[in-house]
């Protein structure tokens, strides 16, 4: 090809080489496979016909192949052929790019999934959020955003990787602020003891956005489960809440007696008992009057949530006998 393209092969072949990431072995494919669609369009549809491009030299071949395997050249005949064969390997490598841009998308969503990455919220378009984060095109669906938070563009957010969604003209990759590993990862991110394994997470749960509750036992008989949760003087655990706007964030501690377990996770609330059927796997919880409205929670959201984190189904009822 000379320096200076003159045809309109030579200036497609120029400027996708110098402007696409293509290999030269792709982009000649690409371009063959073009002009055989452009030929059977234009001239006839013919099954028979090859193409061959030479990158360098700018030039594309058409033929046949005998049955003793000689090529046989073809002329296109037509004067508008090599524009309108050029114009369709554009589009060709144009598709091409699209395809190969979501692959990336997907590849780099695939590498990330169940990851905390930080982002910054961007548009809306109607009940679905975009971010930005990197060069990756990130939606946070209706599903996965947690309730009542406002988000405003500009807003650092930190979000859990789920997957990459191929769509019809792109690829998203697909985050929750709503999913339990959020609240997982934000322990890890801030309590050293979590993240090197001194106290284990034994269980999330969560209405996104209203209240959470995470269960924690020490590894470490030195360590104070539920104390290094929270900081001196509350720091860490207000660095949690902060990252999730206005859910409350309750830390207790687990215990392999279901009872205790109860007791414990029906916190701000204090119960004088527990009794289990394990039957019907329902715990009776009695509580005073005083104390009825805390460990039902409002709404019931939060025996709800104990009985979501602690596997059984929670009755509470008053101390009517200790009232008196």
């Amino acid at each position: 090809m000379s320096d200076t393209p003159t045809t309109p092969l030579e200036t497609a072949i120029a400027t996708l080489r110098e402007t696409t990431e293509l290999s030269d072995e792709r982009l000649a494919a690409l371009f063959e496979a073009a002009f055989i669609d452009t030929y059977r369009h234009m001239v006839e549809a013919d099954n028979g016909v090859r193409a061959r491009v030479d990158l360098t030299a700018g030039s594309c071949t058409l033929y046949r192949r005998t049955g003793e395997g000689a090529e046989v050249p073809v002329d296109a005949g037509l004067p508008d052929f090599p524009r309108q064969a050029a114009q369709a390997a554009r589009a060709a490598v144009a598709t091409a790019l699209r395809e190969a841009g979501k692959d990336r998308v997907l590849r780099e969503a695939s590498m990330h999934r169940g990851e905390l990455i930080d982002t910054i919220v961007d548009t809306r378009a109607g009940s679905v959020w975009y971010l930005r984060g990197g060069e990756m095109r990130i939606l946070l669906p209706p599903e996965e955003q947690a309730e009542g938070e406002e988000l405003i563009p500009g807003r650092h957010l930190k979000v859990i990787v789920l997957e990459g969604r191929r769509r019809s003209q792109d690829a998203v990759v697909v985050v929750s602020r709503s999913h339990p590993q959020l609240l997982r990862l934000l322990l890890e991110q801030e309590v050293p003891e979590v993240a090197n394994g001194q106290v284990a997470v034994r269980g999330i749960v969560r209405e996104a956005g209203r209240r959470s509750k995470v269960a924690v036992e020490a590894t470490d008989p030195a360590v104070d489960a539920r104390g290094a949760c929270i900081g001196p003087r509350g720091i860490r655990h207000q660095a949690i809440t902060s990252e999730l706007g206005s859910e409350q964030v309750q830390i207790v501690v687990w215990s392999p007696d279901p009872a205790a377990y109860i007791a414990n996770a029906l916190a701000p609330a204090t119960v004088r008992r527990v009794d289990l059927d394990e039957s019907s796997r329902t715990a009776t919880v009695t509580a005073a009057s005083d104390q009825l409205s805390l460990a039902i929670g409002r709404g019931g959201d939060n025996a709800r949530l104990v009985a979501r984190l602690c596997g059984w189904r929670i009755d509470i009822v008053a101390d009517i006998v200790e009232d008196e």
